[in-house]
């Protein structure tokens, strides 16, 4: 075991202090990524305090009644009246929404020949659209009232639509997670795909380097150990080195998310894991093929950064184009992201869930081994160069 003792030597004297920095970065960033993930793909929609301005030519108890209820969803600003001052309030963001409730509104709310409410915004602001809609729900609700019951005055009918209108209906997105901490874990697995790609490349890539590097290498071929022996342990070594990594990234996993273990389909998370583990050996090992001590640290960083940009670790892969997404099939990580994904809107685990998980178990394992035999490819191609 000459080749694993050497092994144990190299590594906690020229990579610990790596693995170190590596880790910390990751812990800061996977806990920022999996949470902010977690804000930008939530299903419920929450209507901000939208800035609104006002203009009651009408001051009638209808009119005054809908003022009132804008000024309760939204935050009232006051501007000038006329139309430059409107559009320079418009253009400079003093207010985002202006409501014109014209003269006569009241008088003609039921009538044929209705004073509709104009409005202006913000271009391309949806908040400004969803307190647009807002608005015609309340007049569409006291337009009901006031044909149904002409007996009620209006003052009575605007508490009855604020009633109405104020009542929540609690929704169930049956194909999402509702269970806040099984984002954050898959955030944080979904995360762990750019930093193993890095850390891996830059430690077992270097690793490689040394013991192909052409003299030691023609040493080691002079000693009492056979060629076989001698690969067998250079695998062993660096998947030893691997599968500590991947290991100590698990425990941390269990110690952010302790409680989110209990959940369904949660042990599939590490299990993907594990698969990227070996597929960001395999890359590795390509990579050391062909790469040279000064140019290893910039392969590894622009493989790590695009194949988890375009796989879909810092940007949600619903969020990619179809062209993105198509490219992203020939893309390792963007199966295991994919996977990943899937994972984490499981609700239950049946055959139909599990078949697109077993599915991209199955390509990143494909994957693995295709890039592990152009690797020995490669190897043998040099050795043959080499004698």
């Amino acid at each position: 075991m000459q080749v694993f003792k050497a092994f144990t030597k190299i590594v906690p004297k020229k990579f610990l202090g790596v693995f170190m920095i590596y880790t910390i970065i990751f812990v800061v960033l996977a806990i920022f990524f999996s949470r902010s993930g977690l804000t930008q793909m939530e299903d419920a929609f929450e209507l901000s305090k939208v800035k609104v301005s006002v203009i009651n030519e009408d001051n009638t108890v209808l009119a005054n009644g809908l003022e009132s209820y804008i000024s309760h969803i939204a935050k009232p600003v006051e501007i000038e009246i006329d139309e430059e001052s409107i559009k320079d309030a418009l253009f400079f963001r003093h207010t985002e929404f202006v409501i014109f409730i014209p003269k006569g509104f009241q008088e003609s709310f039921t009538s044929s020949n209705y004073q509709r409410i104009n409005t202006m915004s913000v271009p391309n602001s949806t908040n400004s659209e969803y307190a647009k809609s807002l608005i015609d729900r309340y007049l569409n609700t006291a337009k009901l009232y006031i044909v149904a019951y002409p007996e009620i005055s209006l003052e009575e009918i605007h508490e009855k639509v604020l009633r109405d209108i104020s009542t929540e209906v609690n929704v169930s997105f049956l194909d999402k997670v509702a269970n806040n901490s099984m984002s954050y874990l898959n955030g944080y697995f979904n995360f762990l795909s750019y930093i193993l790609i890095a850390m891996l490349i830059s430690m077992v890539g270097r690793i490689m380097l040394i013991f192909n590097n052409k003299e030691i290498k023609m040493r080691n071929y002079c000693a009492p150990i056979n060629i076989k022996s001698y690969n067998l342990q250079l695998i062993f070594g660096n998947l030893s080195i691997a599968l500590i990594i991947w290991l100590i990234f698990v425990v941390l996993a269990f110690v952010l998310y302790k409680n989110t273990f209990t959940q369904t389909g949660s042990f599939l998370f590490i299990i993907n894991s594990f698969i990227l583990t070996l597929l960001c050996l395999s890359i590795s090992f390509l990579v050391a093929t062909f790469a040279t001590k000064n140019s290893i640290d910039p392969i590894g960083n622009c493989l790590s950064l695009g194949l988890s940009f375009l796989g879909g670790t810092f940007v949600p892969q619903a969020l990619l184009s179809n062209t993105l997404q198509t490219i992203g099939t020939f893309n390792p990580i963007f199966w295991y992201i994919k996977v990943n994904d899937a994972i984490g809107n499981l609700t239950s685990l049946t055959q139909s869930t599990l078949e697109p998980i077993i599915y991209g178990f199955l390509v990143q394992l494909a994957f693995v081994v295709a890039l592990l035999s152009i690797s020995l490819v490669v190897i043998k191609q040099k050795r043959y160069s080499q004698q």
